[in-house]
Formats: structure tokens, C-alpha cells, sequence
């Protein structure tokens, strides 16, 4: 059912290197492959002269990465930012993290639904089998021509149904068109 305003977290990518378990599991896995290849190639150790304890050196970090990896697969993804402020949609206005713009000084208003939380994404490798549910964003172009870009978390599917008199409200403002509703709310034609 349909609300006055709907509020989503909004999600914000970090901006430098975060360390995740999958980045980890990398590095554990790399480590001994550059260190045999650097053995071999770059100090040109014969296979027989390297000693038995140097195959343990190497074999255990990759155990544990590969053990991670499996592990890390049921796991959400891990996320590279954070949860800070929210997105409310409301029929006249929208808010984004406490700054409010108002429908009739918007030129435009798209919403892209990627994802939700929870959903199975195969694609993840070893950062999760599970998404977190950030990968949407909404775009507003204000009448000045200036656009601003947000992401936000969508909990569980089907969420956005909760904002379809906002979105038929934007639709008489002109902000959107019912192909554009129809594709956010996931209907067919």
C-alpha cells in the first residue's frame, strides 16, 4: 500500500582503498604465487634445492583463502562505504540527506532499481553471494539544469511499490513518464 512518504538509507561509497574479506582472501592467495614465481624466476632456485618447509610456507595462506573464500561466498557483500542520512520521497517534495527540493523546481526525476538486500548475485566471487542492496540510485535534474546523483538501499523487493502515488504524482509534474514508473515499479507492458 501506498504511503504520504516513503524514507530509504542512503548509501555512500567510500572514498579511498577499504579493506573487504574478499580483498584479503586475494592477497592471501597472490602472496605465494608471486613468492614462487619470484623464487623461481627472478632468484632462479633450482626446483630441487628449495627446501620442504617452503611448501608449507606457501601452502598454508592459500588454504586459508581458499577455505575464506567458500565461506565468504554465504556472507552479504561487504560494503565499500557506509549507511549515512535519507532519502524521502514525499508527493511534493523529495529529501536527500536533510537537503529538500521541492517537485516544482525539478526538471526531471529518475530512479534506477537495481537491487535489493538479500538478493543472490552470482557474479560477487569471493565478496559475498548476497547483496546489501545499494546499487540504486536516484537522479534529479533541478531547473537550473544542475543534477544531483544519489544511491540508496532497497530492503527488501518490491519496496518501491510504497512510493507509487509519489511516482503518479511525478508523472502529472512531468518529471517522469509511465514507462519510466512502470520500469522502477517492474511491470510489464
Amino acid at each position: 500500500m501506498a504511503e504520504d512518504y516513503k524514507a530509504f538509507n542512503i548509501y555512500k561509497p567510500a572514498n579511498g582503498f577499504v579493506w573487504t574479506r574478499e580483498r584479503l582472501i586475494y592477497i592471501l592467495i597472490g602472496i605465494p604465487f608471486l613468492t614462487v614465481a619470484f623464487v623461481l624466476y627472478i632468484l632462479k632456485v633450482p626446483e630441487k634445492e628449495i627446501p620442504g618447509w617452503f611448501a608449507w610456507i606457501i601452502g598454508i595462506p592459500m588454504f586459508i583463502a581458499f577455505i575464506g573464500g567458500f565461506i565468504n561466498v554465504w556472507f552479504p557483500e561487504q560494503l565499500k562505504g557506509r549507511m549515512e542520512g535519507k532519502l524521502i520521497f514525499e508527493k511534493e517534495k523529495i529529501t536527500v540527506d536533510n537537503e529538500v527540493f521541492l517537485t516544482q523546481n525539478l526538471k526531471y526525476v529518475e530512479i534506477v532499481q537495481n537491487d535489493h538486500k538479500g538478493r543472490f548475485i552470482i557474479r560477487n566471487g569471493a565478496d559475498g553471494a548476497f547483496s546489501q542492496g545499494c546499487n540504486n540510485y536516484l537522479k534529479i535534474r533541478l531547473l537550473d539544469n544542475e543534477e544531483r546523483k544519489v544511491l540508496f538501499q532497497i530492503k527488501q523487493p518490491g519496496e518501491l511499490l510504497q512510493i507509487s502515488n509519489q511516482l503518479n504524482f511525478y508523472i502529472e509534474q512531468g518529471l517522469m513518464t509511465k514507462e519510466a514508473r512502470n520500469n522502477i515499479l517492474n511491470y510489464t507492458s
